[in-house]
């Protein structure tokens, strides 16, 4: 009898071994690519949990309900999908200049910022509070950063807003327009774009930039 009850034992732990372990992080990462591919309405936990091939109850492990998974993929996407670069404020107008152009590579290669993400989380906040208060924070946070590397270029408060936000909103209306361009294409353009952005006021802090060797001549 006892060697049965063994066995059986030995059949249940086998099979739950062949259940699909899933962790908060893995919930969350399913939560993220159903938002992009499908919008918010389609993170949802039986779906997720179809994605994943477990059962609902798996979700209510890690989770209180769905609210609370949604609130950690706003957080997610506030913490990982970085438009600027993080690091100490720039001391100087080539230095500005510097770190403005290297914001630009990544943005066009999507290095650590994914526009497909951002667009989703934008879509699912013209119909949600929580998500249309997470979009304006970190809209403003990212002005603000672009406003410093201005100001540290030369421009007065004022210059600097306006600056930041025709760099900003032309990123953004370049993702929203869903423009078809190829990232070498991208890149051939960026030093006009850069000539267009600082204007003949501030070029002179990128020409400091490339004698110093900071960055790439254009």
């Amino acid at each position: 009898m006892g060697r049965g009850v063994g066995g059986l034992d030995d059949k249940i732990s086998r099979m739950a071994n062949l259940v699909p372990k899933t962790s908060p992080a893995t919930w969350v990462e399913t939560a993220r690519k159903a938002l992009i591919e499908e919008g918010v309405h389609g993170v949802k936990v039986d779906r997720l949990a179809q994605r994943l091939g477990v059962t609902r109850g798996g979700f209510y492990k890690h989770f209180q309900d769905r609210g609370e998974l949604l609130e950690q993929l706003l957080a997610r996407w506030e913490s990982e999908n970085l438009f600027l670069l993080e690091g100490p404020i720039p001391k100087s107008a080539a230095e500005a200049a510097v770190m403005l152009e290297r914001v630009s590579e990544r943005l066009i290669t999507e290095d650590g910022f994914d526009p497909k993400y951002d667009l989703a989380v934008r879509d699912w906040a013209r119909n949600d509070k929580r998500a249309a208060w997470a979009v304006e924070r970190v809209d403003g946070k990212r002005l603000e950063g672009l406003e410093r590397l201005f100001v540290a270029m030369g421009c007065t408060a004022e210059e600097a807003a306006v600056r930041a936000r025709v760099y900003y909103y032309h990123q953004i209306g370049y993702y929203s327009m869903g423009v078809k361009q190829s990232v070498s294409e991208r890149k051939r353009l960026m030093p006009v774009y850069m000539q267009i952005f600082l204007g003949p006021e501030l070029l002179p802090a990128k020409a400091k930039a490339v004698l110093s060797g900071k960055t790439k001549t254009t």
